[in-house]
């Protein structure tokens, strides 16, 4: 089976340049013959009616009418005139149309042949063409009349219209040539126009840059990473589905608008003003809070625009929280099976020591304490989610040498309202409580943070307080704005992000602050499922 091969790009660049410079040239030579017949046609007849007028005029011509055979005086006049002139025939003839001379003299005395005597017949003047004994001509027809002004006969002075398109070839043969030169050089610009087009796209075929580009547009739809791209100018030039949805836009609204009037705090500016890239910085993109990298896109050491990527954090910090809270479990087993084996040990010696009732009173101790966490994760926070990340806080404050006290009169039930957006809060606002006690070199052995979340019939509140320094009071009144914090660049995002999702569920956050320690409340209403 024969296989047709794919005419190439350069190739219908190349054939497209030579068509177009070849139509053209036969544009311009079909214009150019026309207007060349064309005027050559109406010089001639005004030539052969200038001729007809001036022997009709003749006196000589005039006068041989009146003779027995006027011919005989004629034909000599006329045919030397013809002569002078180069017509092709000049035939005087009388009002019958009955010749009084012609080229061929065996046609005197015979009828002028043509359908266009009758207006010179009636006094006046014609150009025709019209198909003769000698052929097609170009015919210029003028009246005789007498000294008295009778018309007596009538005059035909004609050219040959071959003539006239012999004297078109020689220009034509030059416009050919001239044609062909043009050709010439129109192929070898589309050579190297092709050849530059082709460099330009990478030498790729359309069809490969279609599958390319088709390619490229899954990948960047099938990306779970928010992407967006501008120009030199910021402005936004593509977009995939995530940024979209994240940003809760189309097309329409994103596409061709500046990238700063969505996202005012981004690092788009210093990308296109330096070309240094920048990862990993976090952002809040609609009502997600993101990590975003911006990379520059450069050509000829010239910034022409750039991308960025951003994912939600909560989906990367949930990665991390697996990983961590896998390692946090082999380390919390780890201390676990030391400290039980340090009461396996005491309980073993007591039991060598003969102290039964001593080794009696330890097992009992640790029974009732393990009962005691147990039954209250079971009446107080039936829910598992809530209960696990309090587990998992008790833990991680365990390890930080920090007691985390949870408030006896705390309730949720199986089902948390907002289940997700409470374990985001107790997450950030009792890490923050760590950090606060941590990082000012504030921690003692009474170092505590207590923990109230109490779910009621219209409302859940939670309550976080710590023993910690305070909230520094140069932020205080700003606290909850992106990006302010006291802790480091790239961080100051987390009370922003929830301060959004609680008040999209029309809730609110306050907090309160002293050299004491800070408390922040929560308040959440309780009806309306977050959609």
């Amino acid at each position: 089976m024969q296989i047709i091969k794919k005419m190439t790009l350069r190739s219908k660049i190349n054939w497209l340049v030579s068509f177009n410079i070849l139509f053209v040239l036969i544009l311009v030579i079909s214009a150019f013959s026309y207007m060349f017949v064309s005027n050559k046609f109406t010089e001639t007849g005004e030539r052969a009616l200038t001729l007809a007028k001036t022997v009709a005029s003749l006196p000589q011509i005039i006068n041989a009418f009146d003779e027995q055979h006027p011919s005989l005086e004629i034909e000599p006049i006329v045919e030397a005139i013809r002569l002078k002139t180069g017509a092709e025939f000049i035939v005087v003839g009388n009002m019958e149309t009955l010749r009084y001379s012609h080229p061929n003299r065996a046609r005197i005395g015979e009828y002028m042949v043509g359908e266009d005597n009758d207006i010179v017949l009636k006094g006046g003047e014609s150009i025709t063409k019209a198909k003769g004994t000698l052929g097609y001509s170009i015919r210029g027809k003028a009246p005789i009349f007498d000294q008295n002004h009778q018309q007596i006969g009538i005059v035909s002075v004609g050219f040959l219209d071959k003539i006239i398109w012999h004297q078109l070839y020689p220009f034509l043969g030059k416009f050919i040539g001239i044609g062909l030169i043009t050709l010439l050089f129109g192929l070898t610009g589309a050579y190297f126009l092709s050849g530059h087009v082709k460099k330009q796209i990478f030498n790729l075929e359309p069809y490969e840059i279609a599958f390319e580009m088709e390619k490229q547009s899954a990948i960047f739809e099938a990306i779970r990473e928010g992407v967006i791209a501008v120009n030199s100018d910021g402005i936004i030039v593509t977009c995939n589905r995530e940024a979209k949805k994240m940003l809760g836009m189309d097309d329409k609204e994103l596409i061709g608008t500046k990238l700063a009037a969505i996202l005012p705090m981004s690092s788009l500016p210093d990308v296109l003003q330096k070309g240094i890239p920048q990862n990993d910085q976090p952002m809040i993109v609609g009502n997600s809070l993101v990590i975003s990298n911006w990379v520059p896109v450069i050509m000829s050491d010239k910034v022409i625009g750039a991308v960025s990527t951003f994912r939600d954090k909560l989906q990367l910090e949930k990665i991390d929280q697996h990983l961590d809270d896998i390692g946090k479990y082999v380390d919390t087993l780890r201390s676990q099976r030391h400290e039980y084996m340090n009461k396996l040990h005491l309980i073993s010696g007591l039991i060598q020591m003969s102290e039964y009732d001593l080794a009696e009173s330890v097992i009992k101790q640790e029974n009732e304490d393990y009962q005691h966490t147990i039954q209250y994760y079971l009446t107080k926070v039936r829910d598992p989610a809530i209960a696990g990340i309090l587990v998992g806080k008790a833990h991680r404050a365990q390890e930080l040498g920090i007691h985390l006290n949870i408030i006896n009169e705390s309730f949720v039930s199986e089902n948390c309202p907002y289940r997700e957006i409470v374990i985001t809060i107790l997450g950030n606002l009792v890490e923050n409580a760590f950090e606060a006690i941590q990082l000012s070199g504030f921690q003692h052995e009474h170092s505590l943070v207590s923990i109230f979340i109490k779910e009621e019939i219209n409302k859940l509140e939670i309550h976080v307080n710590d023993n910690g320094p305070g909230i520094d009071s140069a932020i205080k009144d700003s606290l909850f704005k992106d990006g302010i914090t006291t802790k480091g660049k790239g961080r100051g995002y987390g009370l922003a992000f929830i301060t959004r999702l609680i008040s999209i569920i029309n809730g609110f956050i306050t907090c309160e602050s002293s050299s004491e320690g800070t408390n922040m409340v929560v308040t959440l209403p309780v009806g309306e499922e977050l959609k």
